[in-house]
């Protein structure tokens, strides 16, 4: 993901668009079931849409993540990981939930999504990361998994589908 004009890192961006999200206020975290095909340090994920006056560009909530590299494993990461306070231009959180709770999710965020996007984000280098599925787990139910995509094999790519 580099920018030749730029002469930096880049970004790339898969993202969902419109449907219902299931609530996952009661729950813990997303849980990716994801598997890298490159070493990257770079991969994001990010929900919503919140928007911290003062920002430009940086709009949701985002969290950094480590896929397995070679074979399908399983991600969870909790939703304090996530803040809505990142740089527009790397990525990176600059003011993290667990600093400073303003930049955490709120229930409103949690009960209804609206998109996720998976990010390779902020590092020189390839991006190949397959997505086997994203669900909300550690919800108020006990042991409840919340799906939210699961991927099917179509041609040579995995498809997102509700």
């Amino acid at each position: 993901v580099d920018d030749a004009f730029l002469r930096a890192p880049g970004f790339i961006k898969m993202t969902t668009k419109g449907g219902k999200y299931p609530d996952t206020s009661s729950c813990a975290g997303l849980k990716l079931t994801v598997m890298a095909r490159t070493v990257y340090e770079g991969y994001r994920v990010s929900f919503g849409n919140a928007h911290v006056p003062g920002g430009r560009f940086a709009f949701g909530y985002k969290a950094d993540f480590h896929p397995p590299l070679g074979q399908f494993g399983h991600v969870i990461i909790p939703f304090h990981d996530f803040s809505n306070k990142w740089d527009d231009v790397t990525g990176d959180q600059i003011v993290a939930c667990t600093q400073d709770s303003r930049y955490c999710p709120k229930k409103k965020a949690l009960k209804n999504l609206k998109t996720i996007s998976i990010w390779g984000e902020g590092f020189p280098g390839a991006v190949h990361l397959e997505i086997k599925s994203i669900s909300a787990v550690g919800c108020a139910d006990a042991g409840k998994v919340v799906p939210m995509f699961r991927a099917q094999r179509s041609s040579n790519a995995n498809k997102l589908l509700r």
